[in-house]
């Protein structure tokens, strides 16, 4: 026994002196700066870009096996320019050297200082840190799997190769220190330059299954220092001691945003992130972040979440004012109608998250007065996805219109702007909405629903329809994008519409009183802005009935210009009104002008029957009327049958849309009515349509025939 006790001593005395010995030679008689250049040749062999060290290299072994190395730096493959792809000011690391004896690894703070990483993406798409590395990953995937079996995920606490005195097993870092780091992006496409400061990021010791504190300070600057944003990082961190899982608490990320030198605020707290990459699942509830006003909390649960991620969770913004937080951005408010809306939103709603697809369901949206309700997904990849089914109560989006002003409206632009419809050729669409009340322009819809279904090129809107003044309104819209130009098709139908409070509404104007009926079948070759106009092609119909068009009396205007031309006294006006029984026609459109052949109106006293036309690009209109005075109408003065009655009487309909005039042909009437007698006493019917110089010319051949035969008999007699 005391033998094998002296041999133990012995071999514990040996150890010692060779442990000895090489703390003390190892320092005298090896230089690490000796071999800078061989491990500068192999860094730029293995990368194919020019790698130097230019600082110390220094290395210590007792009681720590310590490298120290200073500035490095990594050059940019060729076409990046001579500035650095990554510079190190210096770095150092260290292991405990006895600890190392029993295969137990304790690592000294890791440090690193003066980083500097230029990221660039030049113009064509090629990026400085493409290629990196890959001479290493051939190597690397040979040696990644011991023969026979696969890699060992299982243990990574576990360091060093198996087969010479088995693995090291990582008790403990110190920490790590992260100072004075810069990380820059540079899109050479589109012009942007974006910088990430790291003042500091340090960590308390580090130890498999033992919580660590974690605290980081950061900048982010946008466009050359033009805004930037400056956050800070608390948060207490602990790793499995098989580095199968990650838990967080207290996390804590405030900081604030600066633009046009004003900083807006933020705050972020997590209180709990639980990790587990074994079975790959992810829990972070209570999640609270706050900026400009605006609240929100968030909760996400996570899984299979490095094979094939997934989220789901509850997503709720507080009620909070979007006019306040616009300000308090440096974002002026849009101006609106109505100051007292902008003041009131919140947002609630359940979320669903993979790589193939978004959803939200459960969606509660309040603005002011008004919620929106519902569930909407997309879909991602070459055909884009699109389901939705929401429904509104009530809007008036009048409310948020700009407000009214007496300055002269701008000109609307007379570019011709083409159209392009390629993104409807890659979207699939299912789109459902409905509305209890919406107003716009004056204008209440109610019970409005609507249901847009896109596929291959071809967006349906079917049905789209709404209750609208006592009637209802009925459609479906078609865009055809398969072909170029795209075709627009329009099929609208309208029923029992009251036309007073629909005028009165949409331009304030309580004339025109009745029940409308409407249809029309429209389409158009949409390739311009100009062309859904001027391509416009379809038919329409209209059907006006038991209305009036107030401050107008037709029938005492044509009265009163008859007397004129008669040299009259006007009559007395007894009525203020213009009353019809009915107004109909039926219209064809093509390229852009409206054509109507059949317009009859009934009034009281007239029957008017004409056509004419309408320029929709132009907005002009020409329409030829006849006014026929109906036979039974008595004079207002007299009581007898109006001098007038029978009588038909040319009205012209001209001007534009917004200002037309009327004109009544009350001369035209005359030498009308003079021919007709004049026909009479020539024996001619004036119904059988024939003008005063036909009828002269048959009595006049009646005339000569007469007094050719008289001769004749009178030659005979004698």
């Amino acid at each position: 026994m005391s033998k094998m006790l002296k041999i133990i001593l012995g071999l514990v005395g040996v150890l010692v002196v060779v442990v000895l010995a090489a703390v003390i030679i190892i320092p005298l008689f090896v230089d690490p700066n000796d071999y800078r250049d061989d491990i500068a040749r192999a860094v730029t062999e293995e990368t194919g870009r020019d790698f130097e060290i230019t600082g110390e290299v220094s290395l210590s072994v007792f009681p720590w096996l310590g490298l120290e190395v200073g500035s490095m730096r990594l050059g940019n493959p060729q076409g990046f320019g001579d500035a650095p792809f990554v510079e190190i000011g210096s770095a150092a690391v260290g292991a405990r050297l006895m600890p190392l004896l029993s295969r137990r690894l304790e690592v000294s703070r890791l440090r690193l200082e003066g980083l500097r990483l230029n990221l660039v993406r030049q113009a064509d798409g090629t990026a400085n840190w493409e290629g990196l590395g890959a001479a290493g990953e051939t190597g690397a995937a040979g040696t990644g799997t011991a023969e026979g079996g696969e890699a060992d995920g299982g243990a990574p606490q576990d360091i060093g190769p198996e087969g010479a005195g088995g693995t090291f097993r990582l008790e403990r870092v110190a920490g790590l220190q992260l100072t004075d780091a810069l990380v820059r992006f540079e899109d050479r496409a589109a012009g942007t330059v974006v910088e990430v400061s790291v003042p500091v990021l340090s960590t308390g010791e580090l130890a498999p299954g033992e919580p660590f504190e974690l605290e980081a300070e950061s900048v982010v600057t946008f466009d050359e220092g033009a805004s930037r944003l400056d956050a800070e990082l608390e948060a207490t961190v602990q790793l499995a001691e098989d580095f199968g899982a990650v838990m967080l608490r207290d996390v804590g990320l405030t900081g604030g945003f600066e633009a046009d030198g004003q900083r807006r605020p933020f705050a972020l707290r997590v209180p709990q992130l639980d990790a587990d990459l074994e079975a790959q699942t992810l829990a972070i509830p209570d999640v609270s972040a706050e900026m400009a006003g605006v609240e929100a909390s968030l909760d996400v649960t996570g899984a299979s979440i490095i094979d094939a991620p997934s989220f789901r969770g509850r997503v709720v913004v507080a009620t909070f004012s979007p006019r306040g937080a616009f300000e308090q951005l440096g974002i002026a408010p849009p101006e609106t109608a109505d100051p007292d809306v902008l003041e009131s939103a919140s947002l609630q709603a359940d979320y669903v998250a993979d790589p193939s697809q978004a959803r939200l369901e459960e969606l509660v949206a309040v603005l002011d007065e008004s919620t929106l309700e519902g569930t909407a997904s997309i879909g991602f990849g070459e055909i884009l996805r699109v389901r939705a089914e929401m429904a509104l109560d009530a809007i008036d989006l009048d409310r948020y219109l700009p407000p009214a002003t007496d300055a002269p409206a701008e000109q609307a632009p007379t570019e011709d702007v083409e159209l392009a419809f390629d993104w409807l050729r890659t979207l699939d669409l299912d789109a459902s909405f409905s509305a209890g009340r919406v107003k716009l322009n004056g204008l209440v819809m109610t019970e409005l629903e609507a249901r847009a279904v896109a596929r291959d090129g071809v967006l349906d809107l079917q049905p789209l329809g709404a209750a609208l003044y006592e009637g209802r309104m009925d459609g479906n819209v078609r865009l055809d994008a398969r072909e170029t130009p795209a075709r627009l098709s329009v099929a609208q139908s309208l029923s029992g519409f009251q036309l007073l409070p629909f005028a009165r509404d949409l331009a304030d104007f309580e004339r025109l009183t009745g029940v409308a009926e409407f249809d029309a079948d429209l389409s158009t070759r949409a390739a311009t802005t100009a062309e859904l106009v001027s391509g416009l092609d379809g038919e329409l119909a209209f059907d006006l009935a038991d209305g009036a068009f107030k401050g107008v009396n037709l029938w005492y205007e044509i009265q009163r210009a008859y007397a004129l031309a008669k040299g009259r006294a006007a009559p007395a006006r007894t009525s203020p009104d213009t009353d019809f029984r009915r107004l109909a026609g039926t219209a064809v459109i093509r390229d852009g002008k409206l054509v109507n052949d059949d317009l009859s109106a009934g009034l009281p006293f007239l029957g008017v029957t004409g056509r004419g036309e309408v320029d929709l690009s132009a907005g002009t209109l020409d329409y030829r009327l006849n006014a026929t005075v109906l036979r039974e109408v008595a004079d207002e003065a007299t009581g007898e049958t109006a001098e007038l009655a029978g009588a038909t009487l040319p009205l012209r309909l001209s001007g534009t849309l917004d200002s037309p005039s009327v004109s009544v042909d009350v001369a035209g009437m005359l030498r009308d009515k003079a021919t007709e007698e004049a026909l009479r006493r020539l024996g001619v019917d004036p119904a059988e349509g024939q003008s005063l110089e036909e009828g002269l010319k048959e009595r006049a051949e009646d005339t000569f025939r007469s007094l050719k035969d008289r001769f004749r008999k009178d030659d005979d007699g004698s």
